[in-house]
């Protein structure tokens, strides 16, 4: 019966990929989707497509898993399956740009603005009582927002996640939901919060014995301990990961890529080399990666760059992760690229471009807090900017009061008083101890600065301003 057995080939497919061996999975279901397309089941051929996406995903190969899922999508709609709408839709969009996905390179949809911007897969799950697809739905399409900075309803969405998960006691989706508040803990610049969070999703993937959820969890919690500044724990849990779930026996030849698991405990591994001194080890980490399309990772590069001194390296890698954080709408990293754009400029002693960098970087920071809603965490956001993006040093008194004059200097308000007095520049020169001539200049200065075209005019703008002891004459 073909059926049957392209049923049972995707079981046993889908236990392959379950526990990562996903090179071993994927035949099985290549294999089913033949026999039911042999026998024009269309329900088990739409099933058997989300399946190899899944599979595809899983090993962070997100070009091939977004194709399957577009045409997985296209299927379900036809066959009017909701179901499998939610779920193609919400894998869909963060084989796109997100943090679960940021370890390697991503493929966004052409339908994955449309999704974000109307939740479908969320709305579709409400729509026909599904819990569980509610609670997937909104942790997966949470994690989407908050790569793109959309931190007020990234934190909405995860948390109604996890009431919901935790409602129906579905562990793999608390997992999710707590990871999700991690990444978002971690943007904002409260590492310690963002260790809690990990811990919990971490505690749930340990508890399942899942490879997948092990690695991923793991990977994302030891990113969080490093930046906590944990590197002594960020090492022990990196060690105990490798040997609970150990790589697959067929990984050892090196022909096989990275699952995306894999590839997010190397990034966290390589950010801790570089936490505890060895930017040659992160580089070394970093080699074996094509690093187009992982702005993580490319940044990543241009601090070990920097660490070593060698500032025209780390302004090309640089380059590419602003490049490629632009591409994905990665709000949440930008800011922080051109924070670091500025300690570039500062290594190399261009203090004047360092200090543009950094007002980029805190013009840019500003507009994530417009999508924050809680006081508690936009003052810890702000102290986290300050950090990475020093503000401006404060004015001096001749500074402030230039500024609060149009720019004129001292001695240009000086020169202005006087023609405010119906001084003539011999009398202005006499009174000031100064040449006639730089009298001229001081006063053109002053009308080029505001803008005039006459003395009569800065003599009015003086009187306004209150340089004058008293009325003009």
């Amino acid at each position: 019966e073909p059926r049957l057995i392209a049923r049972s080939l995707n079981r046993v497919g889908n236990w392959h990929v379950n526990g990562e061996d996903i090179a071993s999975g994927i035949p099985f279901h290549d294999e089913a989707l033949a026999l039911f397309e042999g026998i024009d089941d269309r329900p088990g051929v739409a099933e058997t497509v989300d399946l190899l996406a899944m599979a595809h995903h899983l090993a962070g190969e997100q070009q091939p898993a977004s194709l399957l899922y577009e045409r997985s999508i296209t299927l379900f709609t036809a066959l009017e399956n909701r179901r499998g709408l939610t779920n193609s839709q919400s894998v869909l969009a963060v084989c796109g740009p997100s943090h679960h996905s940021s370890a390697g390179p991503v493929t966004a949809s052409a339908s994955l603005a449309g999704i974000l911007r109307d939740e479908r897969p969320i709305r579709l799950a409400t729509e026909i009582g599904w819990r569980a697809g509610e609670a997937f739905s909104r942790y997966l399409l949470a994690d989407c927002m908050a790569w793109r900075g959309d931190y007020r309803r990234a934190r909405a969405r995860a948390q109604e996640s996890l009431a919901i998960a935790q409602e129906i006691a579905h562990r793999e989706w608390q997992c999710g939901a707590h990871r999700v508040l991690g990444w978002i803990a971690l943007d904002l610049g409260d590492p310690e919060a963002a260790v809690r969070e990990h811990e919990l999703a971490h505690k749930v993937a340990r508890q399942l014995r899942s490879a997948t959820w092990i690695r991923w969890t793991g990977g994302a919690l030891a990113t969080a301990l490093v930046r906590a500044g944990h590197h002594d724990r960020t090492a022990q849990l990196l060690a105990e990961i490798e040997e609970a779930v150990p790589p697959l026996p067929h990984r050892s030849d090196g022909e096989a890529k990275p699952t995306l698991g894999e590839r997010a405990l190397a990034l966290a591994g390589a950010e801790l080399s570089l936490a505890i001194g060895h930017p040659e080890a992160t580089l070394a980490a970093l080699a074996e990666t094509e690093l187009a399309g992982i702005p993580r990772a490319s940044l990543l590069q241009a601090r070990s760059f920097a660490a070593l001194g060698q500032w025209q390296q780390a302004t090309a890698a640089l380059h590419l992760a602003r490049a490629d954080a632009l591409q994905q709408g990665a709000r949440s990293l930008l800011w922080q690229i051109e924070s670091f754009q500025g300690e570039i400029h500062l290594g190399s002693g261009n203090r004047r471009e360092a200090r543009r960098a950094f007002d980029v970087a805190r013009e840019l920071a500003a507009t994530l807090t417009e999508e924050l809603d809680d006081e508690t965490v936009v003052a810890s956001f702000r102290d986290f900017v300050d950090r990475l993006a020093p503000p401006p040093p404060s004015q001096t008194n001749a500074q402030q009061a230039k500024a609060r004059f149009g720019g004129l200097t001292r001695r240009e308000r000086d020169a202005a008083a006087l023609v405010a007095q119906g001084k003539s520049n011999r009398v202005i020169a006499t009174a000031l101890g100064i040449g006639e001539r730089t009298v001229e200049g001081y006063v053109a200065g002053a009308l080029s600065k505001l803008g005039f075209a006459s003395r009569a005019q800065l003599a009015v703008w003086a009187a306004d301003r209150g340089l004058l002891p008293g009325p003009p004459v």
